[in-house]
């Protein structure tokens, strides 16, 4: 039986997604809460839920992509999958690396979103929902291999890293000092992250990135 925890703010939406859920014999306890702070709550007093429906657009301090980065680390046994209006590839990318395990729009059938969520929680990720073009998120992430690797463009966790850094300002010595690594090392990651996008230099990989909402600047 899977136990599902619906993070949502809609009354509305929770009440349909509960009567679709509730219809399949493959659920077990199926609850809801409206913020991320009761969402934490709630898990650390069920450790037994299997997986979170988030959606990204709550109306709290924390907003729903921050919240996946948070239950990836606090509760690495409960999966993430997104419920959204939005279809922009970025924040499908954020979501990704933020933790989530898929990313569905609202418009998707229930039938579609029950699939969904029983696929994610038997270990099935990147599942990206009927009326998502998976074509715009294939083109960051540079590859089916690479998207189902959840890596944009091919990149290490480092790799990232170190872009992220550069996006934001940092010189290499800065960015060497930050990671402890040397500033040769650095040199090098550039050099790899240009290869992977295809770029002469590492501004232009920068402005691709924040343009695809790999990094922000």
């Amino acid at each position: 039986m899977i136990n599902v925890l619906l993070i949502e703010d809609s009354t509305v939406f929770v009440m349909g997604l509960k009567l679709a859920l509730g219809g399949n014999p493959s659920f077990g306890r199926i609850e809801s809460v409206a913020s991320p702070g009761a969402a934490v709550a709630y898990l650390n007093a069920h450790p037994d839920t299997d997986i979170a429906v988030v959606d990204i657009s709550l109306e709290a301090r924390t907003d729903g992509l921050t919240l996946l980065g948070i239950l990836r680390d606090a509760f690495p046994g409960v999966k993430s999958l997104v419920l959204s209006h939005y279809k922009n590839p970025a924040y499908i990318l954020r979501a990704i690396t933020s933790g989530a395990s898929a990313y569905l729009a609202k418009d998707s059938s229930p039938q579609s979103i029950v699939e969904a969520i029983a696929e994610v929680a038997g270990g099935k990720c990147l599942f990206f929902g009927e009326t998502i073009d998976s074509e715009k998120v294939l083109s960051i992430f540079g590859g089916r291999e690479n998207m189902e690797a959840g890596k944009p463009r091919g990149l290490t966790s480092r790799e990232l890293e170190v872009l992220q850094l550069a996006s934001s300002g940092y010189s290499n010595p800065q960015i060497a000092s930050a990671l402890e690594i040397s500033v040769n090392t650095v040199d090098s990651y550039k050099e790899r992250i240009k290869g992977k996008f295809g770029l002469d230099s590492i501004v232009e990989c920068i402005a691709f990135a924040a343009a695809s909402g790999i990094v922000t600047v």
